[in-house]
């Protein structure tokens, strides 16, 4: 029973992540020739078109849309980091691009997805500007950072577009743009918007309510650590969905200073890992490795102090390193479960299930992150809600806070998982 819940459920949130994954499958782009695109026979209606491909380029510029007609150019692949774009592999600097769309006509409100842009940008669509992030400058001083992914809708004039995009970056360690830039109808793609707002919201508001649930746990009925580690970790994870990928904390607060929201970004990375090392510790304390628990604790440690008291550029610099990093996090993560599994702790299955599924998220969010995969809002948000959610009725079950009507699970505790002598019966 317990092999087939686990084939099940495995086999069931891998349909949903491939399913949802194919409903955001991006048309292939129409002819995209040297900064041209011609779309008129794209269905966008139903379709996001990436503007990938060559652009026009103009570095050391902030140009104005009829300035930048007649100025001399080179082309660039887009989107593109700065770093592997310049031979000095610096992120810093400024500059403008230009491309041109021919878009279909039958459509009378068109859109651009504008994801998050290192560090700041503006827009014009013709001669008219469309969004803004921050604020582009030259230097430092007069530079302000900002991230705020948002889809902007125009009217089609139904004849060539002119796209102009200033870029000026002062403050992260990467320059330029790693994701596309898309273009849809305004109704596609303010609804792909929403949606992916709202799975942000409702994960958000979900967590922080199971994590509040487990505070009252513990300091009114059980003060177990594994507990309030949960607790945290569930909290935590509430805070950084707010401050990261879609930044929708920032959509309701634009002004929030960008130093204070990527500090709380990386922050809550660290302290997650924190809170899910330490409860895995507790849950599998024979198959945990004391040392190396101690080791992965005090590096995010240090990580989070080096965040707080570093420069964004510096502590930005360091993040592929601590990516390289989690993936020792993970593998530690693999190989506790797989020795719980292979000592067939009684009862260790719906951990497993739950611990597992969090490693397949957690490894597809850092592959987003890497450019591997395109972020899908809605598979991080059920696959993460799934696995807390998972994870807090097992634990739940297994304190006898909830009651099952298994015998085989309500009378477990975790004394029987591990067959501890009776006086070390409780996990604190």
């Amino acid at each position: 029973m317990a092999k087939q819940f686990l084939r099940t459920t495995t086999l069931s949130f891998l349909t949903l992540l491939f399913f949802l994954k194919g409903t955001s499958v991006i048309a292939a782009p129409p002819t995209f020739q040297k900064g041209f695109l011609d779309s008129r026979s794209s269905d966008m209606k139903g379709n996001r078109i990436a503007l990938s491909g060559q652009w026009f380029y103009f570095e050391d510029q902030l140009l104005a849309p009829g300035d930048a007609i007649s100025a001399d150019r080179i082309l660039v692949d887009f989107p593109g980091i700065w770093n592997d774009l310049r031979s000095d592999g610096s992120g810093f600097g400024y500059a403008t691009y230009m491309m041109f769309v021919l878009p279909p006509k039958d459509i009378k409100v068109l859109a651009l997805e504008l994801p998050q842009i290192y560090s700041s940008y503006a827009l014009w669509i013709d001669d008219k500007l469309v969004a803004t992030n921050g604020s582009v400058g030259t230097s430092l001083t007069n530079t302000i950072p900002q991230w705020r992914p948002q889809t902007v809708s125009f009217d089609n004039p139904g004849d060539t577009l002119q796209l102009t995009l200033q870029v000026a970056n002062f403050h992260h360690f990467k320059g330029g743009i790693k994701d596309p830039i898309y273009i849809a109808s305004s109704e596609l793609l303010t609804r792909h918007r929403s949606t992916a707002v709202a799975s942000n919201l409702i994960e958000s508001a979900l967590l922080t309510l199971i994590a509040l649930g487990f505070l009252i746990t513990y300091f009114v009925m059980e003060k177990k650590k594994v507990i309030l580690y949960f607790a945290l970790l569930c909290l935590t994870w509430a805070v950084r969905v707010g401050f990261s990928n879609l930044y929708v904390f920032i959509s309701f607060l634009p002004d929030f200073n960008w130093t204070a929201m990527i500090r709380i970004e990386y922050c809550t990375l660290f302290l997650t890992m924190i809170w899910a090392i330490l409860f895995l510790s507790r849950v599998f304390p024979k198959e945990q490795n004391r040392i190396l628990k101690y080791i992965l604790v005090v590096s995010n440690v240090f990580f989070i102090a080096f965040t707080l008291l570093a420069s964004p550029f510096a502590f930005t610099q360091w993040i592929t390193v601590y990516l390289t990093f989690c993936t020792l996090l993970l593998l530690n993560g693999v190989f506790l479960v797989l020795r719980a599994w292979i000592n067939q702790r009684a009862g260790s299955t719906y951990l497993t299930v739950s611990i597992l599924l969090g490693l397949l998220v957690f490894g597809y969010d850092v592959f987003a992150y890497e450019g591997f995969f395109s972020y899908t809002p809605i598979i991080f948000s059920v696959g993460y809600i799934s696995m807390f959610t998972l994870m807090g009725v097992v634990l739940l079950v297994h304190l006898g806070i909830i009651k099952s009507k298994s015998k085989s699970i309500s009378k477990l505790s975790y004394g029987d998982l591990y067959q501890l002598p009776k006086d070390r019966q409780v996990l604190k």
